[in-house]
């Protein structure tokens, strides 16, 4: 027994220091690269696009893919990165045949050997979509009255400009006469000789690189409205906590916003919208606001709109009055 008292000792000085190690486990670093994608082909090549299609890796860690193109079929250049097993390529010449391969890679960063290589010559084979979604708003402000265009964007790979049609007539035929002007994005700022309560209806048509024209979109109009002319209360007035507020009608308006705040400038206080449906000179609507300070100096204004109350078309001066009640 005495002998075996020294040799337990001895395993505990050994044992016992390992007690307090933590176990390190060492995780090799991933540098297998995924497979080269497959089944890489042209979907479809035309009107300056390119849209190439490949099959999904299967590797559970697989980040994205990554788009090489080249114009002799030797001078490769990175152009995208995707997500998908899909790429489309715009804004395409024509008469140039281009090269592409894709590549896959992993979370870790391993990119894969490339796939096969495709070619593709995307020649003008069709006149662009007809645009959609064109809104027409109208705005008279402090300083110039215009009108603002807005429209989606044409999905085709190769348009160059839009063209940009107005009439005073509604249903109208579009000609080189009515042509106000071109963009070459998806939106257009018409401040060209406009009049105040007119009517102005507007098309638009897509063009290509190849100039190929597109149907004319849908036809939207608006007009500009005269800025609201305040009755009552008179500029720095002196009320009492009872407010009738009074202005002219605007000829066209759909509704009227009435503001009150307590600058000049904002800090506002109070808003109601008012939709015109009657064929009165003037307009009327009591304060239901919260309680207004005797004492204090208070400002107002209206604006008016014809496509929502979001879209403010024109407003009135500021006014101010003071409530003083004794």
């Amino acid at each position: 027994m005495q002998k075996l008292i020294p040799l337990l000792c001895l395993c505990l000085f050994i044992l016992l220091p390992s007690c307090g190690r933590e176990i390190q486990q060492t995780i090799e670093p991933d540098l297998v690269p995924p497979s080269p994608p497959q089944g890489l082909y042209v979907y479809f090549a035309g009107d300056g696009m390119v849209i190439l299609i490949w099959q999904n890796n299967k590797e559970s860690d697989l980040a994205f893919y990554k788009v090489y193109r080249s114009t002799d079929s030797m001078n490769f250049s990175f152009i995208a990165r995707t997500y998908e097993n899909i790429f489309a390529d715009k804004g395409l010449d024509y008469d140039t045949t281009y090269y592409y391969y894709i590549t896959a890679v992993d979370n870790s960063g391993n990119e894969s050997e490339p796939s096969i290589t495709i070619k593709a010559k995307p020649i003008n084979l069709y006149p662009p979509t007809q645009p959609f979604g064109l809104t027409v708003e109208a705005h008279n402000d402090i300083d110039e009255i215009y009108i603002n265009l807005n429209w989606y964007k044409n999905p085709d790979g190769d348009i160059k400009f839009y063209k940009i049609f107005r009439s005073q007539t509604r249903n109208f035929e579009i000609h080189e006469s009515n042509l106000i002007g071109i963009s070459t994005n998806n939106f257009f700022k018409d401040t060209l000789n406009l009049s105040m309560n007119q009517r102005y209806y507007y098309k638009i048509i897509a063009v290509d690189k190849g100039g190929l024209e597109s149907k004319p979109s849908y036809e939207e109009s608006d007009v500009i409205l005269r800025s609201p002319e305040l009755i009552k209360p008179e500029n720095n007035a002196i009320t009492g906590y009872d407010l009738t507020f009074k202005w002219k009608r605007v000829e066209n308006a759909v509704g009227y916003i009435i503001f009150i705040s307590t600058s000049k400038f904002g800090n506002e206080i109070w808003k109601k919208v008012i939709y015109q449906d009657s064929p009165n000179d003037t307009i009327s609507v009591s304060y239901s606001g919260a309680s207004l300070y005797n004492g204090k100096t208070y400002f107002w204004k209206v604006a008016t709109f014809t496509k929502g109350e979001n879209i403010i078309n024109s407003i009135s001066q500021t006014r101010s009055f003071t409530v003083n009640v004794r």
